[in-house]
C-alpha cells in the first residue's frame, strides 16, 4: 500500500508532462525555464537545461513509480523518488506538509 500511494503523484506528474512517446509537451519545458526556481540561499535560481531536466524529471516520474509498484529495484526507486522530492521541496517551499509525507513514504520503504 506505502509503494502505491507514494507512485501515484509521481506517476500522474508524468503523465502530464508527455505528449507521446518520449516527446515532452511544452508546458512542461515552459515550465521548467520560466515558472520553476530553485529556492536556494542567495537564489532563486533558475533550472539550468531546462529541456534535459523537463526529459529527465518526466521519465523518472514515469519510471520510479512503475519500478516501486512492480516490486522492482524498490530501494532504488525510492531513493530516487525521495531525491525527487528534496528537489521539489527546493522549488515549492510552501509545499512541505506534503513534501515531509512523501520523503517519510520514501525513507519507510528503503
Amino acid at each position: 500500500v506505502l509503494r502505491c500511494a507514494l507512485a501515484v503523484p509521481f506517476w500522474r506528474s508524468g503523465i502530464n508532462k508527455w505528449d507521446g512517446f518520449l516527446q515532452l509537451n511544452e508546458v512542461a519545458v515552459l515550465l521548467f525555464s520560466s515558472e520553476l526556481k530553485l529556492h536556494l540561499p542567495g537564489g532563486p535560481y533558475d533550472f539550468p537545461a531546462p529541456g534535459l531536466v523537463a526529459f529527465v524529471s518526466g521519465s523518472a516520474e514515469i519510471l520510479l513509480p512503475i519500478l516501486l509498484v512492480l516490486g522492482l529495484a524498490t530501494r532504488l526507486a525510492a531513493f530516487g523518488l525521495l531525491v525527487m522530492t528534496l528537489v521539489i521541496q527546493l522549488t515549492v517551499p510552501d509545499g512541505w506538509p506534503l513534501h515531509i509525507t512523501w520523503a517519510a513514504m520514501a525513507l519507510g520503504i528503503m
